[in-house]
C-alpha cells in the first residue's frame, strides 16, 4: 500500500474519532463557537482528502492540508498543557498530564500523516 492510501485511511479513521471526540467534549462543556468550528473545519479537511485520496484522486493536497491543520492545532495545545503539567498550573496535574500525553499522541499522528502524504512515489527510472 502506499504512503498516501496509509495517510488517507490514517485521516479517515482520525477525522471520524475526532468529530466524536468534540461532540462529546461539548456535551460536556460549552465553547464558544469559533473554538468548536475549527476542530470541524480540521476533521473535514482529512475527510475529503482522505476519500478523494482512496477514490483514486491523484493529488493529496486537501489531505496534507488536513494534516497540516491538525499538527498547527495539537502542537499549539501540547506544549500549553506540558508548560501547565510542568509548572504546576491548570486544572490539576492529573488532567494536565492525560492532556500531555493525548495530545502529543495525536500531534505524532498528524505530523506522520502529513510526511505520509507528503511522500512522493518513487520514480522509475527511464528505459
Amino acid at each position: 500500500m502506499s504512503a498516501i492510501k496509509i495517510s488517507a485511511w490514517l485521516g479517515l479513521v482520525l477525522s471520524v474519532i475526532g468529530i466524536f471526540l468534540k461532540i462529546a467534549r461539548v456535551l460536556r462543556q460549552g465553547e464558544w463557537w469559533p473554538f468548536i468550528a475549527y476542530d470541524y473545519l480540521a476533521a473535514a479537511l482529512l475527510l475529503i482528502g482522505a476519500i478523494a485520496v482512496l477514490r483514486g484522486g491523484v493529488s493529496g493536497r486537501w489531505l496534507a492540508a488536513g494534516w497540516g491543520f491538525g499538527v498547527a492545532m495539537f502542537y499549539g495545545s501540547f506544549f500549553d498543557h506540558l508548560d501547565n503539567f510542568m509548572n504546576h498550573v491548570g486544572r490539576d496535574l492529573a488532567f494536565e498530564r492525560i492532556m500531555v500525553f493525548s495530545t502529543g499522541a495525536f500531534l505524532a499522528l498528524n505530523l506522520l500523516g502529513l510526511a505520509l502524504a507528503l511522500k512522493q512515489p518513487a520514480r522509475r527510472p527511464p528505459h
